[in-house]
């Protein structure tokens, strides 16, 4: 009705969009495709708005070792300090899940940290064996 109480012609209303069940299943065909576009990248999770330097390579480094994967990448703070994060992906073979350790070598420890690392793998490298 308008507002002297009279009904408006059926060719003066706007046609309202209804959406179909089609229309959803082409959003829907558009989003996978871009997950699957989204997933093929190689740090997939970055990709999201708002993330600067998005198209700066990473510094990272990836090691494949008998059912675990080892991430370390080269990440920096807030402040611009670099520092290491060492990520560690396993499946659990009692739930089928994907399992993630992660620990953080800042820039203050990494001497001491590689100092460490480098003493206890040449251990493990040469057959050390407990006493």
């Amino acid at each position: 009705m308008s507002e002297s109480g009279e009904q408006q012609p059926l060719s003066d209303k706007k046609k309202e969009k209804i959406t179909t069940i089609d229309d959803l299943m082409v959003t829907a065909g558009k989003l996978y495709k871009g997950l699957i576009d989204l997933s093929q990248q190689k740090h997939p999770l970055d990709i999201r708005r708002g993330v600067s330097d998005m198209n700066a390579e990473r510094e990272s480094e990836t090691v494949k070792a008998q059912g675990r994967t080892y991430f370390f990448d080269l990440e920096t703070t807030k402040e611009g300090k670099p520092y290491l994060r060492i990520t560690e992906s396993h499946i659990n073979k009692q739930n089928n899940e994907s399992v993630r350790n992660t620990i953080l070598v800042f820039q203050e420890d990494i001497h001491d940290f590689m100092q460490a690392f480098t003493k206890i793998a040449y251990k493990v490298g040469k057959g050390y064996k407990q006493e």
